[in-house]
């Protein structure tokens, strides 16, 4: 009976053994499976402007495409691109999405920052000025000069460049207009009580005014002038240390590019969700952004403009170099995820 019992017991441990081991073989399966599938998170905060201009960025949020690339993605929001590079560049978030000129700006400031993609391919005359329409004035040119005009824009951004570019365009010297600095969100208001005759910003700002005139408002906009693009900064650092993070945010807005693409209405509703518009201001300016990863040779090319006019403006001291600004660039993630998004010469 003793010896029998001996026997039992160890065919019982045998037994238990296996299924321990069994177990285990599943769950370690299981769990590979599942990481394939699904990549682990990694969570960075971005930093962008609340703009339609950022419907990459939501669009990716919205849909789970962040996640799906293995990123756990928190946005964080500003009036202006300008105001999250500041934030990316104190080191209050991981990531930004700017205006090209702010960076620009920093660059020639010496901060260190690495550009990886635009948010948008290209954008049409998505700054512009507006103004208050004079019954016997259409063009700038006279607008201007029929009278000294109060033009606000925004310092130290994509509307101040376009501002400068605009008057030297049209001839209109500095003592023939007062600048006026204000916040992009009240420009509207202050065009439509007068307190200004016009202003020089951004959509969806521009339409905004536009909307509130109505046939009150001429807008002066000149396709070849300027039109601002968006980029998405990181730092020199971050490119070997967040190569993962990096190339998850890029997979991320690649997949919101498509899916804008194929289902506009439905990124524009993503869009209203995030920036409170109005449906007709979001479908308003809709045409004026081609929402895709990109690196062109115009964002090398608009720098270069925005180094003489930093120059030219006291932004920084005449003998400050020109940086190169191909080497602000960095290349190989989009490469890596679109290799036909990269169109730098």
């Amino acid at each position: 009976m003793f010896q029998l019992a001996q026997e039992s017991w160890r065919y019982l441990k045998r037994s238990m053994r296996f299924l321990v081991l069994a177990l285990l073989t599943t769950l370690v399966l299981t769990g590979c499976l599942n990481s394939s599938q699904t990549p682990p998170s990694s969570k960075v905060t971005v930093g962008i402007q609340t703009s339609p201009a950022m419907a990459l960025v939501m669009v990716a949020q919205d849909k789970g495409f962040f996640t799906d690339a293995g990123v756990d993605v928190e946005i964080k929001e500003f009036t202006a691109g300008k105001f999250a590079l500041q934030a990316f560049l104190s080191g209050s978030i991981d990531f930004a999405v700017s205006g090209e000129v702010p960076v620009a700006l920093a660059t020639l400031q010496e901060n260190p920052i690495r550009v990886v993609s635009q948010v948008v391919e290209s954008t049409t005359n998505e700054v512009r000025v507006v103004a208050t329409k004079d019954d016997d004035v259409e063009d700038p040119t006279s607008y201007f000069k029929s009278k000294k005009r109060k033009l606000a824009t925004s310092i130290g951004g994509g509307p101040e460049f376009y501002t400068y570019e605009f008057l030297k365009r049209y001839q209109i010297a500095d003592d023939e207009v007062e600048i006026i600095s204000q916040k992009p969100e009240d420009m509207p208001a202050s065009l439509q009580a007068g307190s200004v005759d016009a202003i020089s910003i951004f959509d969806p700002f521009a339409f905004i005014a536009e909307k509130n005139l109505g046939e009150k408002a001429v807008t002066f906009k000149d396709p070849e002038l300027y039109s601002e693009l968006y980029v998405l900064d990181v730092r020199p650092e971050q490119i070997e240390e967040k190569a993962e993070q990096i190339e998850a945010l890029l997979k991320g807005m690649s997949e919101a590019g498509d899916f804008i693409e194929g289902n506009p209405e439905d990124a524009k509703q993503i869009v209203q969700k995030y920036t409170k518009l109005e449906k007709d201001v979001i479908d308003g300016i809709w045409g004026n952004f081609v929402f895709k990863p990109a690196l062109t040779q115009e964002l090398i090319e608009f720098w270069d403009a925005q180094a003489a006019w930093a120059k030219d403006t006291g932004k920084v001291k005449p003998e400050t170099p020109a940086p190169n600004f191909r080497e602000v660039v960095e290349t190989r993630f989009l490469e890596k995820v679109s290799p036909s998004a990269v169109q730098l010469q």
